[in-house]
């Protein structure tokens, strides 16, 4: 039967070994974190421009 010891020491090794294959994931994931927070920035900031560009275009033809 295995003790508390024994299987605390199991599970160092188990969390070192996926640590080593999860560093390429977490690498990946923050990668495609930014281009998405980049993709969101432009579109949030061409939306605001749009919006603005409609909004002259409702007063000026008195659509308000």
């Amino acid at each position: 039967m295995l003790t508390k010891s024994d299987l605390n020491q199991i599970g160092i090794v188990i969390d070192s070994k996926l640590d080593t294959r999860l560093k390429p994931i977490k690498k990946d994931l923050r990668y495609v974190k930014k281009t998405v927070d980049i993709i969101v920035k432009n579109y949030d900031e061409a939306d605001v421009k749009l919006e603005s560009r409609v909004r002259k275009i409702e007063q000026h033809l008195a659509l308000e």
